[in-house]
Formats: structure tokens, sequence, C-alpha cells
């Protein structure tokens, strides 16, 4: 749970800090990954992110949509289907997806975008700040 003024990221770095730097967690559907701090703890990759990395600061553009969604409840939505282009289909800016690709990797209406929330959700479910739901992810 995050405290006032508390930032996601900051609660994932210091998680993983524990961790030695790494840690095994579970996916939505049960599968192992493993997460780890890159880029001299700035940043988070995994072995389910294709080499991709990502700042820290993607959990907190997360965390902002989650706290301005009703019951802190967002849908987590898709780029992979021929309709789910940013800013349509099931990538518009009220789903998890659709809020990294603008926010975070700053896609314009329209592109396509890489769909990380897969392994996202389950590292903020892992930290306690969210749930990890079928189809959402929500505040805790």
């Amino acid at each position: 749970m995050l405290a006032s003024g508390e930032k996601a990221s900051n609660i994932v770095q210091e998680k993983l800090l524990t961790s030695g730097g790494t840690a095994i967690i579970p996916l939505q559907q049960g599968g192992p990954c493993t997460i780890s701090l890159t880029d001299h703890g700035r940043a988070i990759t995994s072995d389910k992110l294709n080499g991709f990395q990502y700042e820290l600061s993607v959990f907190d553009v997360i965390v902002e949509l989650l706290q301005h969604s009703p019951q802190g409840k967002a849908r987590k939505g898709n780029s992979r289907g021929p309709n789910d282009k940013v800013g349509h289909g099931r990538c518009t800016s009220d789903t998890v997806v659709g809020a990294i690709a603008i926010h975070y990797f700053g896609k314009k209406t329209g592109e396509s975008c890489f769909d990380p929330v897969f392994v996202l959700a389950a590292i903020l479910e892992w930290v306690g700040v969210a749930k990890n739901g079928r189809g959402f992810l929500q505040l805790i």
C-alpha cells in the first residue's frame, strides 16, 4: 500500500535491493518471472520482456492512472490486436497499457507499442501496491 507522497518506483527499487537486485515472482497466470534492477538501480528488466528495460518511473505512471480511476481500478488493456493501436480498441488512455504508451513512451494516437503490462502488474502485486486481477489492476 502507498503512503501519502510515496512513489511506487521507490517501493519497487527498495524491495529489489533487499532481494539483492534480482527476484523470481509469479505472473498472474502462475508462471515464474525473473526481474532484475539494471542501469545502476534506475531501471528494471525481466526474462519475459524481450531484452527491454523500463525506468522505474513506469510504475509511477501506472499508479497515477489507478489513483485517478474509479475505485483505484483500471483495465490492463492490450496492444497486440490489429485494432489495438494507441488510442484505439483496447489501448486507450484509461487502460494500463494505454497509459504506459502515452505517458511513458510518448506514443501518439494510432501508433503501435509493446505491451509489458503482464510483468509490470505482477511486480506491483509483488511489492504490495496493487492487485493483479484477470484483466484489471487495482490499488490495494
